[in-house]
């Protein structure tokens, strides 16, 4: 074979004598043209044994020529594709000048594989290469391609397609064949493929397109239904452009098909739901109305002819006009919408709008943050105004009434309050000499009924006094007007002294006092010692009231660093989980005991629970039936609320005893 013409260095001749006078420079030649190739040339013997390699392995599997001379082919291909490749070159070595192309893994240096695509001939016949010459070239990098054109096509359900000129269908990628739910192999290659794959409605649209674009050099965009293979259609949306050869001529129509059903099915939906949604909103009483940023209203639905006796016309692209929004409520409402747009929150707003007859009623708009496709909200907001005129115009009765009951019950407060004395004088007068009279102070009354009417005298007294006191302390409470005095007192001494004034009533009723202090952190609180005192009786009281005969009451004190915590706990009857929360409300008893029930007026709770708030205290119940009842009070060292220290101002009287009363008469 001659050398081939080239441009050789300046002085040199490349003609047939110098050819001639170089014998060796065709053997060189041709070996420059194998050590510089980029393919790989490799001969193997018929045992697919490596008897050459050349070069170019160095660049495209970092391996040395020696490495494979003397070797298996096998050797350095992939396991899965290790046996197929021996068998082909078992099967072209039997049959000389045969050949085979396939794609085959190779190991590289580093570990990984590369993809070849690998031509193999038969020349074990030829004396100068007695052997089967392999040419190897390196398709990694379009191999890798392919797949990530395969992902995408699977991930963004789309396909592509190529029509030659002059062939009778596309030839479809995989893609197609997958998103339209079929094999490659049932994809329609004949000249009617259209009829078989497209719908009849859409098929001569599409087909136009297509012999139009080879006509025209246009490109094509358009969607149209596709058979699928369970039978239905699916949208695809395809593109399609041309390719142009040498020569001018289209020589190909290439295209992508993207599946869109999904996406023309909710537009469909869409545009439904915008019929439905649009006829219920003219349809709806309430007016519905959409504005931009500055407040102009886009839309408004046909309700504000009813409501507001105007016309769609006489808002629509306009903003809302100030002169038909009553003066006083115009800055809110202007407020309230800046607010909506600014924080996107949603806002409710009453205000008064002038109805074309003249005269003003009133709205209720709430107002929020429209909301795109995508859920993003926009700078738009969307209002819906309904007529409240009617509740309103009820609200402003029923605040009058609330007003004039409010007043009512203050200046019963108050009455209450300024009677405490007028009530309590004549009520001590009655149950002093009453006292003096069952006593006998001044001598025998001289008939033994005297003394058992003055005794019944003496305690109906001493009952009606503690109804009223408590009713009057209350009413003080409910008024503002309970004032606390306070004073150092220890919590200790507090519960001795109350012990010691209920230890007669809970023997009467064979009841075990019991009493515990831990105030190791110290006792001593800062409190008004009518109203703890009160309190503790209150408990106490009650506790024997309803503690059946042989149980047992105990109070106790717990200090801790800034609280005192009294805690009284009986094992009476108990109180259903349900009913606790009723209690401490003025007037509430909870008593299955009809005899019980007559005793009291509901308010010891009630009194407990107020005088502990105004010490900045608390109340708590906790009970369980037939196990009892405890009752935590819990008062703060310090008083958290604003109080009187001043002890120049006199204590409030405190409830005075029988007995205290018949002394003061004798004095």
């Amino acid at each position: 074979m001659d050398r081939p013409v080239g441009k050789w260095p300046p002085g040199q001749r490349a003609d047939c004598d110098v050819a001639a006078s170089c014998p060796a420079s065709g053997e060189r030649f041709y070996r420059a043209l194998v050590e510089n190739t980029g393919d790989i040339l490799t001969i193997l013997d018929r045992n697919g044994t490596v008897i050459f390699q050349n070069p170019a392995v160095r660049h495209l599997l970092a391996m040395t020529e020696e490495a494979f001379t003397g070797k298996s082919a096998g050797d350095f291909i992939h396991p899965d594709d290790r046996d197929r490749i021996q068998r082909r070159i078992a099967e072209c070595a039997a049959s000389p000048g045969s050949e085979f192309v396939e794609v085959l893994r190779l190991s590289h240096r580093n570990g990984s594989w590369r993809r070849v695509e690998t031509r193999a001939r038969n020349l074990l016949n030829d004396p100068n290469v007695a052997g089967i010459l392999c040419v190897s070239r390196d398709v990694t990098e379009a191999h890798q391609l392919e797949h990530q054109l395969r992902e995408a096509e699977q991930l963004a359900r789309f396909g592509h397609w190529r029509w030659v000129k002059g062939e009778p269908a596309p030839k479809w990628s995989r893609g197609v064949a997958r998103i339209l739910g079929l094999d490659e192999d049932r994809l329609p290659a004949g000249g009617d493929w259209y009829e078989h794959l497209l719908h009849s409605d859409d098929s001569d649209e599409l087909l136009s397109k297509f012999l139009d674009a080879f006509e025209t050099h246009e490109p094509v965009t358009c969607v149209t239904r596709f058979r699928s293979g369970d039978g239905g259609f699916r949208h695809i949306k395809t593109h399609a452009y041309t390719e142009v050869d040498a020569f001018g001529e289209v020589g190909a129509l290439v295209g992508v098909a993207e599946d869109v059903t999904e996406e023309m099915e909710a537009a469909a939906a869409l545009k439904a739901s915008e019929a439905k949604y649009r006829f219920m909103t003219e349809q709806a009483t309430d007016v519905v109305a959409h504005y931009d940023a500055k407040s102009r209203m886009m839309f408004i639905s046909p309700a504000v002819e009813s409501i507001l006796g105007r016309s769609v016309e006489e808002f629509v692209g306009k903003p809302v006009p100030e002169e038909l929004i009553h003066p006083e409520d115009f800055p809110r409402i202007r407020d309230a919408f800046l607010q909506c747009v600014t924080t996107g929150e949603p806002v409710q707003i009453d205000y008064r709008f002038l109805h074309k007859d003249g005269h003003f009623i009133w709205l209720e708009t709430t107002m929020r943050r429209a909301v795109d496709a995508d859920g993003k909200r926009m700078a738009e907001v969307v209002g819906v105004t309904r007529d409240i005129s009617d509740r309103k115009r009820y609200e402003i009765d029923l605040l009058d009434a609330r007003e004039r009951a409010e007043a009512a019950n203050r200046t019963k407060s108050r009455f209450l309050a300024n009677m405490s004395h007028e009530l309590r004088t004549p009520l001590n007068a009655i149950i002093g000499f009453s006292e003096i009279l069952r006593m006998q102070m001044f001598g025998e009354l001289g008939h033994p009924r005297y003394n058992e009417y003055a005794q019944l005298i003496n305690e109906s007294g001493a009952l009606l006094l503690d109804l009223i006191s408590d009713i009057l302390d209350m009413s003080k409470i409910e008024a503002g007007k309970y004032e606390l005095h306070v004073e150092e007192l220890d919590a200790a001494l507090m519960i001795d002294s109350c012990v010691r004034l209920v230890r007669g009533r809970a023997e009467e009723n064979t009841i075990q006092l019991a009493k515990k202090i831990d105030c190791a952190a110290g006792g001593k609180i800062m409190a008004d010692e009518r109203a703890v005192k009160q309190i503790l009786l209150n408990l106490l009281s009650n506790s024997i009231k309803f503690t059946p005969a042989h149980g047992t009451v105990t109070v106790e004190a717990i200090a801790s660093e800034d609280w005192v915590r009294f805690v009284v706990r009986d094992t009476g009857r108990g109180i259903p989980a349900d009913q606790i929360a009723r209690l401490g409300q003025p007037f509430e008893q909870i008593v299955t005991d009809a005899a019980l029930a007559k005793q009291g007026t509901g308010l010891g709770l009630a009194l407990v629970r107020s005088l502990a708030e105004l010490h900045g205290g608390k109340m708590k119940i906790e009970s369980e039936p037939g196990t009892g009842t405890t009752v935590v009070i819990e008062i703060p060292k310090v008083p958290h609320c604003r109080i009187e220290f001043d002890s120049a101002v006199p204590a409030p009287s405190r409830v005075i005893s029988g007995s205290e009363s018949a002394q003061l008469a004798a004095s």
